[in-house]
């Protein structure tokens, strides 16, 4: 843009009155006056409700009430599309970037063996059995960062997860834990005054 077009832009702002409420007024065309309802012979007879029933008295239904007929949503049938959906399986997601940064704090140690316990008394991710929790996935996040030579045991790793710990030097393990075991693995503390042993893990089903 020219020094003149920019010139004559300053001088039309400098004509033009500052937008205050003052001046602020809606488009030409944008508000239409309301009608008139319910005013006898001044605003018509029925309001745009028309003859007797429901929708003239105000009482009209929910939504979704059909005058007593079975309702839509109750004629169609359940499918299984979501079924089993309570029971499934559900993993805490753990990345590279979380589980690097943990190592930098000093929470977990790399030379160790890296299993569920130590990761939750790192306070690095939270496992609670009631809520069909069973374990951990390792996900690729911050793989490109990740520089720890590490042997962790998780339950579930990704493809990238895996390739990234291996390029360090580092391995990786899966192991399944049913509820009970995993309730051990993450307060093992309760179950030392009992004097019990666990009973064996019990497999996948």
């Amino acid at each position: 843009m020219s020094w003149s077009g920019v010139r004559s832009g300053l001088d039309l702002l400098r004509r033009l009155p500052r937008v205050s409420l003052a001046n602020l007024r809606p488009n030409p065309g944008a508000k239409k006056k309301e009608k008139r309802r319910g005013r006898g012979i001044h605003g018509g007879k029925k309001s745009g409700r028309g003859h007797k029933g429901q929708t003239q008295r105000g009482n009209r239904p929910r939504l979704g009430f059909e005058g007593g007929q079975t309702p839509f949503y109750i004629v169609i049938p359940k499918y299984g599309y979501n079924k089993g959906h309570s029971y499934r399986r559900q993993y805490q997601p753990l990345s590279l970037n979380r589980l690097q940064y943990l190592i930098d704090l000093g929470r977990v140690d790399p030379c160790e063996p890296i299993d569920l316990t130590q990761l939750v008394n790192a306070r690095g991710i939270t496992i609670q059995p009631l809520k069909r929790d069973y374990g951990i996935q390792l996900v690729e996040e911050g793989a490109d960062n990740f520089a720890a030579k590490i042997n962790i045991e998780v339950q579930w790793a990704s493809e990238l997860a895996i390739a990234a710990i291996e390029r360090n030097g580092g391995t990786i393990i899966t192991g399944f834990y049913d509820p009970r075991s995993l309730d051990v693995l993450c307060k093992p503390v309760p179950f030392f005054p009992k004097r019990t042993t666990h009973s064996k893990t019990y497999a996948p089903t």
